[in-house]
């Protein structure tokens, strides 16, 4: 079993916000997302029994501030999705947007009317997502059309464009009506195709989906060089976190490790109960590649990694093979693309 050195036992503290996964589906598969949303991710959702014991669950956390909807894209599932506002409005708690990527606003009119029952259901706000990852899905003509709409029927103080630098840049391609490559982004504005300056513009975690996405764009280094980063602020951080459909509570912007779920939100984090969790507060994932190395024969790679999150993917992708466990939730996420 991997057990850290010196084990010092803690809780996940009370949650503060975050936002609701109602399905890793999606209509992109984006170069940057933490998540590895797809149109490959199993077309599952969460169950109105499920999204009824979240809120219920929510309802009763004392630091609770709010809580965003999100995917994948919950726009894809749309009764779901206005289900899901009500409920939050029936248990009082407070909603603070919807996040979408506009794929699904191809006609202002229609954008309006889904947006309008939203905000009629109870929902008070929107953020939209605008950046070149995006762009290479979702044709700008369809962000416009969601950001208009969306200031129409919220009001522009209820609109948050992420990022709004990001939303007037793709404003200046040649045509709105179509998708556009990375490569042909970076050509229009004269950065080469895997400079280092690109995720920073659209503030990218080194984490997710853009170590590989985006590798050639980052420094690779020694495994070593993460020795003494551990991941305890970020495992225990509540104030961003999720709770997927299957009820997995992932705090921080760890995905596919569930700290605690929608049973146990505040579950106690030892050695014998969260022995991945435990490992990653107490020694980071250079410690936990040293344990996977000499308990289950892992081998890092020779190229290196561009951050301690790239490291930590890498071992929990071959400890999940093991199925052993349980914490690596859920299993999809280290099968996909």
């Amino acid at each position: 079993m991997l057990n850290p050195k010196t084990p010092r036992p803690s809780t996940i503290p009370p949650l503060i916000s975050g936002g609701i996964m109602l399905s890793y589906h999606c209509t992109n598969a984006c170069r940057h997302c933490l998540y590895r949303c797809s149109p490959k991710r199993p077309n599952e959702w969460m169950s109105l029994e499920m999204a009824e014991r979240v809120f219920a669950a929510l309802a009763r956390e004392p630091a609770l501030e709010s809580v965003h909807l999100a995917g994948g894209e919950a726009t894809l599932n749309s009764e779901l999705l206005l289900a899901v506002v009500q409920m939050a409005i029936k248990h009082d708690v407070r909603l603070s947007y919807l996040e979408t990527n506009a794929a699904w606003c191809a006609d202002l009119d229609e954008t309006l009317r889904r947006l309008a029952r939203l905000k009629e259901a109870g929902l008070p706000g929107l953020l939209v997502s605008a950046s070149m990852f995006h762009l290479e899905f979702v044709p700008f003509a369809h962000t416009r059309n969601c950001v208009d709409a969306a200031c129409q029927v919220f009001g522009r103080h209820n609109v948050l464009i992420w990022l709004p630098h990001m939303y007037a840049a793709l404003d200046q391609m040649p045509d709105h009506h179509r998708t556009w490559r990375l490569s042909e982004f970076c050509d229009h504005f004269g950065l080469a195709r895997y400079d280092e300056r690109l995720p920073g513009l659209y503030q990218t975690i080194p984490a997710g989906r853009a170590p590989e996405a985006l590798r050639k764009c980052y420094t690779p280094y020694p495994a070593e060089r993460f020795a003494s980063e551990r991941c305890g602020h970020d495992l225990c951080s509540t104030t961003h976190f999720h709770i997927d459909l299957y009820g997995n509570l992932i705090t921080g912007f760890c995905a596919g490790i569930a700290s605690g779920s929608i049973d146990d939100l505040h579950p106690e984090i030892t050695p014998d109960r969260s022995p991945i969790v435990h490992t990653l507060c107490e020694e980071g994932p250079f410690g936990l590649s040293e344990l996977a190395k000499h308990e289950h024969g892992f081998v890092r790679r020779h190229e290196g990694y561009v951050s301690k999150c790239d490291l930590c993917y890498d071992v929990r992708r071959q400890l999940h093979t093991t199925a052993r466990f349980s914490e690596l939730r859920p299993v999809d996420y280290y099968e996909c693309r």
